[in-house]
């Protein structure tokens, strides 16, 4: 249990685009593992800070794990309203552990880094 004045400090995670045309990859922000959630909260360094999207794995099969990519959806006064699915990810043996997201663009995919 924590002091009210004391702040938890959350695994911090790299966020990558890669090109599949060339391979190459480029920094997209910024992930942090929330363990009391099960997800992680995912800072894209494209889009505006206010934007709250989510990742959460949601099936395995033992070799494979599926994820969603969830954005926070909130009403007019700020309060939240939904989650709305917006991209899906994979992780595997053949990612190296890494989860390969399907979002925002034909030519990137994003890349959340859990292993080197």
């Amino acid at each position: 249990m924590t002091a009210k004045n004391e702040q938890i400090k959350y695994e911090t995670l790299i966020l990558g685009w890669l090109d599949p045309r060339d391979e190459s990859v480029n920094h997209a922000g910024v992930s942090f593992y929330l363990p009391e959630f099960g997800e992680y909260l995912l800072k894209i360094d494209e889009e505006p800070s206010e934007k709250q999207y989510y990742l959460k794995p949601y099936t395995s099969d033992g070799q494979n794990t599926k994820y969603r990519m969830e954005l926070v959806i909130k009403r007019n006064d700020g309060k939240f309203l939904k989650r709305q699915l917006v991209g899906i990810g994979v992780s595997s043996e053949e990612t190296n552990g890494n989860v390969y997201i399907n979002y925002g663009s034909k030519f990137k995919t994003l890349v959340l880094h859990l292993e080197n």
